[in-house]
């Protein structure tokens, strides 16, 4: 489970805040930016979740807790479509639901904060073509079949690499975890070998299973790699070269505005179907020095 934080001894209230997974850099720049807002705005943040995203389970439990403590509202990363009961159950009782970063299927909440995540495909995509000069094959892994925030940027990459010359081979799909991710991508590139120039991955457990196992075939720093969100080893492989560039999430100012929107939701100051995009942003060598997470 993640550690939560208070945000202060007076607060007006609590806002649940329940992420898909809470091991990575992206959902601890949310988790930051989610306690600024609850202290500027004079809330308590319980933020408790999955150290992975393939533990979706836990999160009933966790919002079985945010209901015990009185939260006002709650914002929440579903894992799963199954967690579309337990949500309108608390819609229904009066408490005001954000989503943030994806839905899967869940019932209609009253805010959505979260990347454009077929348009952040495409920015690898666009990225790709220009780094191969619109030439050559480009290999794409998948996450996980029917996972909603990767199957957009999967689409987005596919159309702009395609639209932009290059020819996309499916790599299949490496599964939600990086042990998962490393043995399914190490066994793609021996049975593609060859046939590609470029390599994308879309999301981070992929984009760090798939980074490993360039390395351990020696092919790191020698095709163009593409992947998704940001761990320090990603990072590194920025700097080293063997990442090529990495698309990442504006993770603190999603969690900030989330928590925003949620207390204008219980003030009842919020339009119907809120929804706000915040851009992704692509990361190089070049520009690494200005990433705040």
């Amino acid at each position: 489970m993640l550690l939560g934080a208070a945000t202060g001894v007076q607060a007006k209230g609590c806002i649940g805040f329940i992420p898909s997974g809470g091991g990575g850099i992206f959902w601890k720049g949310v988790n930051s930016g989610a306690i600024e807002a609850g202290k500027a705005l004079g809330y308590d943040i319980y933020f408790r979740g999955p150290q992975e995203e393939n533990q979706a389970g836990i999160q009933t439990a966790v919002l079985e807790m945010v209901s015990q403590r009185g939260c006002n509202a709650l914002v929440i990363a579903p894992g799963s479509a199954d967690m579309a009961l337990a949500v309108e159950k608390l819609q229904r009782s009066g408490v005001p639901v954000i989503y943030v970063d994806r839905t899967l299927g869940a019932p209609s909440a009253t805010g959505m904060v979260g990347t454009d995540n077929f348009k952040a495909g495409q920015l690898a995509g666009e990225a790709m073509a220009k780094r191969l000069k619109g030439k050559g094959a480009v290999l794409l892994f998948r996450m996980k079949q029917g996972w909603q925030t990767t199957d957009q940027r999967e689409s987005g990459f596919a159309e702009a690499a395609a639209r932009k010359g290059l020819q996309v081979i499916d790599g299949g799909y490496l599964g939600a975890v990086y042990g998962e991710a490393f043995v399914n991508a190490s066994s793609a590139l021996v049975s593609q070998k060859g046939r590609f120039q470029g390599v994308f991955a879309p999301n981070e457990a992929t984009s760090m299973g798939v980074l490993a196992a360039l390395r351990a075939q020696r092919l790191a720093g020698h095709v163009t790699y593409i992947g998704v969100d940001v761990t320090d080893q990603l990072l590194e492989g920025l700097q080293s070269g063997a990442v090529t560039g990495l698309v990442v999430q504006a993770a603190h100012a999603i969690g900030y505005q989330a928590v925003q929107m949620a207390v204008r939701a219980v003030d009842k100051k919020l339009p119907a179907n809120r929804r706000v995009t915040v851009d992704a942003i692509y990361l190089t060598q070049e520009n690494i020095d200005s990433y705040i997470p």
